[in-house]
């Protein structure tokens, strides 16, 4: 029977209810699973889903905790963390490795699930020291390194040592089997969209012309391009709309001198971090997603629930999995000319405020296949991987 979870820097804390024997165990491995990031959400819903489902007693292990945590873990799931701060990918990490090692024989871990690719690094030598079984979850996509170049690498060793790659779309499983030698399984798991609750299917104003972009103000999420967009907006179909973005970031800054320099004040609006953006998403009319990059963006699954037609760049990896071009949005391809597509999203913006029926026709479309994208299908797909790894 197990009791008792690991809090930050190996301080023990009884947990709520104690752990039946006989079940195999499953980790979720993660940086900081505290955080309020979308990685974080998903690796608890599915940590959380797990444990409800009963199969497998579930634990989840952080490098660090350094936050309260963003979202809540079930009280039957035992978490742990390394440290109370970060660790610089590096030399540091030698000690993790045997943290690891230590955390995995102790608790008899059957199967470690890196929630961030990059902790393979970390998993991979306690698999050859211990034989649990490791699977690399992948939230980004193959080509995106994320500003560190060792990503690539370690992606090569999951490649040859893992023993599976879960990519959330058919895309980034193709870019590594395109790429690597894959030696074991490699599957398609989407994130789930059902954590938000919707209720009844929202009534829109088609007079109110409201677009609306969700996400950190940071240079991953391209928001610097929407100034220029409102303004090519503002002058083919006129100034009766209002772009709210709801985030917070690092280039806060850079886009209100942005906002002030293309003289769209009066439209784009920075709304700052916002606790419930449900009721933006009811409110809105329009979705769009300027991203550069993305794994599969949780921001037009949320869209999608909305049944909020969306406007996104064509970009790797999940908008073209997510919006059929022409029928629920519209995918802006992206060209060499930045220009090009800019005008080509607000061209695509303009015709949706302006064209209610097209509006409508893409609306009764926007959240096609939602199925595809719940909770209890994801939880059972990996419920299978799951099962497959440890017959």
């Amino acid at each position: 029977m197990f009791s008792e979870t690991v809090k930050r820097g190996g301080g023990r804390l009884k947990t709520e209810e104690s752990f039946s024997g006989g079940k195999r165990r499953v980790a979720f491995f993660s940086g900081d699973i505290t955080r309020g990031g979308g990685t974080e959400r998903v690796g608890t819903i599915i940590a959380n889903a797990l444990c409800a489902r009963g199969q497998y007693e579930i634990f989840v292990v952080s490098l660090t905790e350094e936050h309260e945590a963003a979202f809540k873990l079930s009280k039957r799931i035992a978490r742990e963390a390394f440290s109370d701060h970060w660790i610089t990918p590096g030399p540091g990490y030698v000690p993790v490795i045997f943290k690891l090692r230590r955390f995995v024989k102790r608790h008899r871990i059957d199967v470690l699930v890196d929630i961030d690719g990059v902790l393979d690094v970390l998993s991979l030598p306690v698999k050859g020291m211990t034989g649990v079984k490791v699977v690399s979850w992948e939230h980004f996509h193959f080509y995106e390194d994320m500003g560190t170049r060792y990503r690539g690498a370690i992606r090569r060793l999951a490649g040859r040592f893992a023993d599976a790659i879960v990519t959330l779309t058919q895309m980034d499983r193709g870019f590594y089997l395109e790429n690597l030698n894959i030696r074991h399984e490699i599957c398609v798991i989407h994130n789930p969209a059902d954590y938000f609750c919707v209720g009844e299917k929202p009534v829109r104003d088609f007079t109110e012309k409201e677009l609306l972009s969700v996400g950190g103000l940071v240079p991953a999420k391209g928001f610097l391009r929407i100034p220029r967009i409102a303004q090519l907006l503002k002058e083919r179909y006129g100034g009766n709309f209002t772009w709210r973005i709801a985030g917070e970031g690092e280039q806060r800054a850079e886009i209100e001198a942005e906002i002030l320099r293309r003289g769209v004040g009066d439209c784009v609006k920075l709304e700052g971090f916002v606790t419930d953006v449900a009721p933006l998403y009811a409110r809105a009319l329009v979705y769009v997603m300027t991203s550069e990059h993305e794994g599969l963006p949780m921001v037009l699954l949320e869209a999608k629930r909305f049944s909020l037609p969306a406007v996104s760049f064509d970009i790797r990896t999940g908008p073209s999995e997510l919006i059929e071009d022409g029928v629920g949005g519209f995918l802006i391809p992206v060209s060499d000319d930045g220009e090009a597509h800019l005008t080509a999203m607000a061209d695509a913006i303009g015709r949706l405020l302006t064209d209610e029926a097209c509006y409508r026709a893409f609306e009764a479309h926007a959240g096609d296949h939602l199925e595809d994208f719940s909770t209890e299908k994801a939880a059972g797909q990996w419920e299978a991987l799951l099962g497959r790894l440890l017959e």
